[in-house]
């Protein structure tokens, strides 16, 4: 008996640990760090407008990145417009607001074969007041005009923030 009870209090602690986002996060991260939303979205146009439904697995921050298909850093660090942000659930919005622009995120990432993504936004989920329908409305509304010599090539998207 006392070794059963033993044998069950291990087995929990492991399943409590396997759950954690840092374990899933270090030992698993293509499962973790998989992209939730990916499409393509031209900033560049005035009006232009992106419904991102949002699903998840993880409990964690997120991150809204926008990507342009070469290492143009000086794109980014030119790009003066911000894009309007609302996040929306059962017909409600729960949250409203500008993205940080490009040039003042601070937040680069680029690879040698691949694009050159600036984090946007960062948000956590669950969103607090959402339900399953929850919405991610993107527009440009001060549109990122340096942007402009990439248009139809230009990427947005949602994945879990890297864990320091």
């Amino acid at each position: 008996m006392k070794r059963l009870t033993i044998i069950g209090l291990i087995l929990l602690i492991v399943l409590s640990l396997y759950n954690t986002n840092v374990f899933q996060a270090y030992f698993m991260s293509d499962q973790y760090y998989k992209t939730i939303f990916e499409g393509p979205f031209d900033p560049s146009k005035k009006g232009e407008r992106l419904l991102i439904p949002i699903t998840f697995k993880y409990k964690t921050e997120y991150d809204l990145l926008i990507s342009i298909p070469k290492d143009d850093i000086k794109c980014f660090y030119n790009a003066k417009g911000t894009l309007n942000y609302r996040f929306t659930s059962r017909g409600k919005i729960l949250k409203e607001g500008q993205t940080l622009s490009p040039s003042n995120t601070g937040y680069y990432c680029a690879s040698s074969e691949g694009p050159l993504s600036a984090i946007l936004l960062k948000f956590n989920l669950p969103f607090p007041g959402a339900a399953n329908d929850l919405i991610l409305v993107l527009e440009a509304v001060n549109p990122l005009t340096s942007f402009s010599k990439y248009s139809g090539e230009i990427w947005c998207t949602v994945e879990p923030a890297l864990m320091n």
